[in-house]
């Protein structure tokens, strides 16, 4: 069976689960994706808001999730389904009292986030490669960054949190 329709199945049987308890999962889901893009999340829900403001939903499913045990992605896609009930879009309260409900009735284990290695997957270590060092000119402490940000593009506006001395890019 093709993957994604492997992972639509999966989908829509962990959705009637859920509705099944109660829990108010959107009926606005446009579709579920698989990611071949992310390197360190499982999964994702992203909201779309149309111009007469009604709520849709896309589910995302990491490529990499797809080695995992089908009980392993049943607990991601509960997560992500749970993110379209009103209010739990974050991981608040609400999410959490779902997440809950739903670990207790139907035994998935909802997380915020999740181990890669625990899942059994390899963590991917090149893209963890730091591209900035910043070096403070009196002590010497290291600052390492993967991504540009504030700090790497001026690092004149900030000091050491170690001895207060001034910081360079290396």
């Amino acid at each position: 069976m093709h993957q994604l329709e492997q992972i639509n199945k999966l989908t829509d049987k962990v959705l009637q689960e859920l509705k099944s308890i109660g829990i108010p999962v959107s009926n606005n889901i446009e579709k579920v994706v698989i990611n071949t893009r992310t390197k360190k999340r499982l999964g994702a829900c992203k909201k779309n808001v149309n111009s007469s403001g009604r709520e849709s939903f896309i589910i995302e499913i990491s490529a990499r999730a797809l080695a995992c045990k089908e009980e392993q992605i049943c607990n991601i896609i509960a997560h992500e389904l749970i993110h379209t009930c009103p209010g739990s879009f974050n991981h608040g309260k609400k999410w959490k009292k779902y997440g809950e409900k739903t670990e207790a009735l139907l035994g998935y284990h909802i997380k915020r986030t999740v181990n890669l290695e625990e899942m059994g997957i390899k963590s991917d270590k090149t893209s963890e490669k730091v591209r900035y060092t910043i070096i403070c000119k009196k002590c010497g402490q290291k600052f390492e960054r993967k991504r540009k940000c504030p700090l790497v593009e001026h690092p004149e506006n900030y000091r050491c949190g170690k001895c207060g001395g001034r910081l360079k890019l290396l």
